[in-house]
Order: structure tokens, then sequence, then C-alpha cells
């Protein structure tokens, strides 16, 4: 399909409306199917400008490949040594997280790779009291973090670092929740066990900690079929 439209493209055989019209449906298409399969969020720009930049490129110039490349470095240049992709927590979860806060009675809570901030900013205007803690090693979500919680940031503790989660100390917190992938959680466990206090909360979201039983799992309910794997390391 797209050596059709781009051979058409070149040969001007088919009028240029046309052909953005089928460019713009084969772009669509290709995010409408991509949020099916639950791909990570951050592919939707690339499935939808991608069948653009394919068939107008020579048109494009240069500076914008190089933009496009480092906007694309900037938000997943960690993934590789991390192991852990850009995921971003959805509005049923950072309400399950809420209420778990509310349940257990926690005064601090810190998200182990915070993306945007979205859950620590929820729940900072949700629980006043609660001091929130993010750290992200992505520079441009890393940015955009920091800038969500500027509002918030005289109203009690909430603060974003530029720092690996394997660097913090996991002791000061009562909730330490994370969204990962699997290939971490292992580490990550033997890390809250050796660190974090008894009592503690330790939340997963959607991974599982191998061959380590939760004490409990909340299911969400929601189209991703999430659920919230709590464990307390700290008790063992």
């Amino acid at each position: 399909m797209f050596a059709l439209l781009i051979g058409a493209a070149r040969l001007s055989l088919v009028p240029s409306t046309s052909i953005a019209a089928l460019v713009a449906a084969q772009a669509i298409g290709a995010s409408l199917i991509g949020l099916l399969l639950r791909l990570r969020l951050i592919w939707l720009p690339v499935q939808l400008l991608l069948p653009l930049g394919l068939v107008y490129g020579s048109a494009a110039p240069a500076w914008i490949y190089l933009l496009a490349f480092a906007a694309i470095a900037l938000v997943s240049w960690n993934a590789p040594s991390e192991q852990v992709p850009l995921y971003l927590t959805n509005r049923k979860t950072r309400d399950a997280l809420g209420r778990l806060v509310t349940e257990s009675g926690a005064r601090s809570f810190i998200d182990l790779g915070c993306g945007t901030g979205g859950v620590i900013s929820s729940l900072k205007r949700r629980h006043p009291q609660l001091a929130v803690t993010g750290v992200e090693t992505a520079p441009l979500v890393f940015a955009l973090a920091w800038l969500r919680l500027l509002p918030l940031r005289g109203k009690g503790v909430a603060t974003v670092a530029y720092r690996s989660l394997w660097k913090e100390d996991l002791s000061r917190y009562d909730i330490v929740y994370c969204f990962l992938s699997p290939a971490p959680m292992g580490k990550l466990y033997a890390k809250a066990k050796a660190e974090m206090k008894p009592g503690a909360l330790l939340v997963s979201n959607s991974f599982k900690v191998p061959d380590v039983e939760p004490e409990r799992i909340i299911e969400l309910g929601d189209g991703r079929q999430t659920g919230l794997y709590i464990y307390r390391p700290g008790d063992i």
C-alpha cells in the first residue's frame, strides 16, 4: 500500500488531494489498530506521522527528521539500559491508588519512573497532606513532570527528581508504586526487601514479582485488564 502511494506521489499519477486522503486514512487506521492492540502510547505519533513522512518525505526539510529523532531519543533513551519503556498510568488506576492511600493512611508516596507525573500530581491534589515524590531518567518526560508539579510545590512536599530508581532510598516511603516491565521486578523486589520499612506497600502495576505471591491483587476491570499487585517486602 505504501509503495503504491509513494510511487503515485513521485510520478504525479494521482491527484495530490486523493493521495493526501489515502495517506490520512492509512495513518488513522494504523493508529486505531495500535490502540486496539494496546501498544504503548509512544507509538501513536509514529503511526500517525510515518505514512506522511514516507509519501511526502522528499518535500520535508532535513531539520524535521532531526527534530523527530531528538524527540524520540529524549523520551525513550533510557529504555534499553533500564529495560523499562514509557507506560502511562490511566485514570482508573490513579483512582485506585487514591483509595489505597486513604485506606492505608499513607503519608508518603513515590512513583518509580513517574513518566509525565500524572500519578503524583493527581494524588497530591486529592490528598494535600501526602508527600509525593517521582523519579525519572528520560529527559523530556522528566521536564514535563517537573512542569506539571510546579503549581503544587507550595502545598507541601511534591518533588520530581532526575534520578535512577536504583539510587532512591525506599525506606522513606509508605507506598512505593511502579509501572515498569517484567525485566526488573525481581531486582526491584530485592531492593525493596532490603530497604522498605515494615508495613510499607510495594504496588506494581500489571507486572508480578517472579516467585513471590502478592498479599493482594486489585483488579480494575478497565480496557487493559489492569491489576495492581500489592506486596509488603519490609515485613519479610
